[in-house]
C-alpha cells in the first residue's frame, strides 16, 4: 500500500473508481455496508468518504477503522486505496446518513448516482456521490 489515490477538491475518477472497489472489499469481509458515498465538505473545500454501519455500533469505531484497513491490505492496486485520513465512519443513525436514504434509496449493490445542490429536510447537500443508500 505504497501510495493511496490523491483526494483533491473535485471528485475525480479514480476517486469514484477507488470507492466502489473498497465497498466491494468490505462486502467480501461481511462489514455489514449500509451507505457508502462520498460527501463534498464545503467548508473545508474536500471531500471524505463515508461509510455507515450498524457494525460501527456494535464494533465501535476504531475496531470499524480496522476493518476498513484490513479491506486495503486487498487492494490489487495501490493506487485504489482511500487513506483512513479521507474516510469517515458512521452508524446508520447519522443524520446525512438518514437524509441520503429518503432522497435516494439504492439496494445492496453498488451503484454510481451523482447527487449535487440539492436541499432535503433543510439540510443543504453540496455534492455527493453515492454508492449504497439503504441504512
Amino acid at each position: 500500500m505504497a501510495k493511496d489515490i490523491l483526494v483533491t477538491e473535485r471528485l475525480t475518477d479514480s476517486m469514484m473508481k477507488a470507492g466502489a472497489e473498497l465497498v466491494a472489499r468490505l462486502d467480501k469481509n461481511n462489514a455489514d455496508v449500509k451507505s457508502a458515498f462520498w460527501f463534498f465538505l464545503s467548508e473545508e473545500q474536500v471531500w471524505k468518504f463515508i461509510v455507515a454501519s450498524p457494525q460501527v455500533d456494535t464494533l465501535g469505531p476504531r475496531e470499524y477503522y480496522k476493518k476498513i484497513n484490513e479491506a486495503n491490505l486487498l487492494a490489487e492496486e495501490a493506487e485504489n486505496v482511500i487513506s483512513l485520513n479521507d474516510i469517515s465512519v458512521s452508524n446508520t443513525k447519522n443524520q446525512i446518513v438518514q437524509i441520503l436514504k429518503i432522497a435516494i434509496g439504492t439496494d445492496d449493490g453498488i451503484s454510481g448516482i451523482r447527487f449535487s445542490r440539492n436541499t432535503i429536510n433543510g439540510m443543504f447537500i453540496e455534492d455527493t456521490y453515492i454508492y449504497r443508500s439503504n441504512s
